[in-house]
């Protein structure tokens, strides 16, 4: 069985102590040449009714030309990444790297999302921040110089979830804006869970509870989700009065003109109902998976409450097919680890894609003989060109899923 942490104070002081960790390994992990890239620059999302007291930054990579091309009138596709870390640690930079490689390749414009972490900010505290950082993008794409009828999502590790549940949450809180508005009481939506069973919870204010609560919301984190409902439904209707016809090919939310066109996730978490100990007992190499006292800290942290780990924008696998059909978008790319414990519910995840409909093409590819986050080495004399070659193949399958929409 996994080992609980005693308290949540003890928590936050591991979780400090592997972030100072995480910095000093960053940097070793920036020295093989060529050296990452710094952001062009970055914008800070405001707060959502003073309530967050971590500020959203959104850290933009641009082409050589961009300024060039601002003035010109030309708009670039975009792709917004997620950082990985378990929802605890990490950076918006951190994937400098492979921002560089989207920039070149694809000629696009990355935006990669400095969103809230937990245990400061457990769920579905990130999921909101990237459905408000793509908000942000639509509601400033002509000063920014961004199409964004041409978006894609990436993500590695926690960040890879997110490119999944950021669009499965976004199109969940656009149906519900659309729909008639009884008291949140009685506002119930259901989702089934592993064993078929079902729970009910409110959609606007799920899983909105503060740490140590086992009973009900805090008005202040509640009223941040209906913030959010709010701001992403009047900014919809604002940019698109007409009604628009739901594209599944393409993901476009109700009378919005963002369209997501592709998803990239480089191994994904997709199941957190599954145990840990499960997944360790089940992969290729045990030994090589992350360590049991992470990864009982990092979803503590982040899931504090049992019953919001069934939720779709928490555990995509568990999302109903029509759902995956719906939210997400046609070309949709999956990268997996064969010593990593979530190669299998990554290979499973990929066979329901396929299934759930709606045209998709989704493809995959497995890294062989690396563990979770082999890219992210803090071996200074590792082979950078091997995990750059990934990474160039990866973004031209953005620039042809650019090209096509």
């Amino acid at each position: 069985m996994e080992q609980r942490p005693p308290n949540r104070a003890w928590m936050r002081v591991q979780i400090v102590i592997l972030r100072f960790l995480m910095r000093i390994g960053m940097v070793l992990h920036g020295y093989p040449p060529p050296l990452p890239p710094r952001p062009s620059f970055v914008r800070t999302l405001p707060r959502l009714d003073g309530l967050d007291s971590q500020r959203v930054k959104l850290y933009f990579y641009t082409p050589k030309r961009y300024a060039e091309q601002k003035r010109a009138g030309h708009r670039y596709p975009v792709v917004v990444n997620f950082h990985g870390g378990g929802f605890c640690i990490g950076t918006a930079t951190d994937d400098a790297r492979w921002a560089r490689a989207v920039v070149e390749g694809a000629d696009s414009v990355v935006v990669s999302v400095e969103y809230r972490l937990a245990p400061e900010a457990p769920f579905p505290a990130a999921v909101d921040d990237g459905v408000r950082a793509l908000q942000y993008l639509e509601d400033h794409a002509a000063e920014l110089a961004l199409d964004v009828s041409r978006v894609s999502l990436s993500g590695f590790s926690s960040g890879g979830n997110l490119a999944f549940t950021v669009p499965l949450r976004r199109h969940l809180l656009q149906q519900d804006s659309l729909q008639p508005s009884p008291a949140p009481s009685t506002t119930l939506t259901p989702y089934e869970t592993r064993d078929g069973s079902s729970i009910n919870l409110h959609l606007s204010t799920l899983s909105q509870y503060p740490p140590g609560s086992t009973s009900r919301p805090s008005a202040a984190r509640s009223q941040s989700a209906q913030h959010l409902l709010r701001q992403t439904s009047t900014a919809t209707t604002a940019n698109n009065g007409s009604d628009s016809s739901n594209d599944n090919s393409q993901s476009q939310t109700p009378r919005s003109s963002l369209r997501i066109i592709s998803i990239i996730s480089w191994y994904p978490i997709v199941d957190y109902v599954l145990p840990r100990h499960i997944r360790r007992d089940r992969s290729v190499f045990p030994s090589k998976t992350l360590p049991k006292f992470m990864t009982t800290l990092f979803d503590h942290s982040y899931m504090p409450h049992e019953a919001s780990r069934h939720l779709p924008y928490a555990s995509p696998l568990l999302a109903p097919p029509s759902l995956l059909a719906d939210a997400l978008p046609k070309d949709i790319f999956l990268y997996v680890c064969e010593w990593d414990m979530l190669l299998h519910e990554g290979h499973e995840f990929v066979e329901k894609l396929k299934d759930c409909g709606g045209g998709k093409v989704v493809r995959s590819m497995m890294i062989e003989s690396q563990k979770h986050a082999w890219d992210k080495s803090v071996n200074p004399l590792r082979d950078q060109e091997s995990i750059d070659v990934f990474y160039r193949t990866a973004a031209e399958q953005l620039r042809v899923a650019n090209e096509r929409a």
